[in-house]
């Protein structure tokens, strides 16, 4: 138990040890305006994806590699739960509705 304790702390230590890279940083940034298009197509894009969206883009002009890496991560989940959220919905009212 205690080396697995000390493999995952390490693990993350690891991880949040890695500098993100500008190639980094656009391709998270390209993942995410491709989810908020998505989003987009269903007409639900969500306020927040977008404000982090432009937080990522405003990272990379100010060649903060990790904070566009980490904004564009939160606007791309977003952007694809709000995917799922509006398939969710196209079956959701007639399972309420039609019984």
């Amino acid at each position: 138990m205690k080396a697995l304790l000390a493999f995952v702390s390490l693990a993350i230590f690891s991880v949040s040890a890695h500098a993100a890279t500008q190639a980094e940083a656009e391709a998270a940034v390209a993942d995410a305006k491709r989810a908020e298009a998505a989003a987009a197509q269903y007409n639900n894009r969500w306020v927040p994806a977008e404000a982090a969206l432009a937080a990522a883009e405003k990272a990379i002009a100010a060649q903060a590699w990790d904070e566009a890496v980490a904004q564009a991560t939160k606007a791309r989940a977003m952007g694809l739960r709000a995917v799922e959220q509006s398939k969710e919905q196209e079956t959701a009212w007639h399972d309420a509705v039609i019984r």
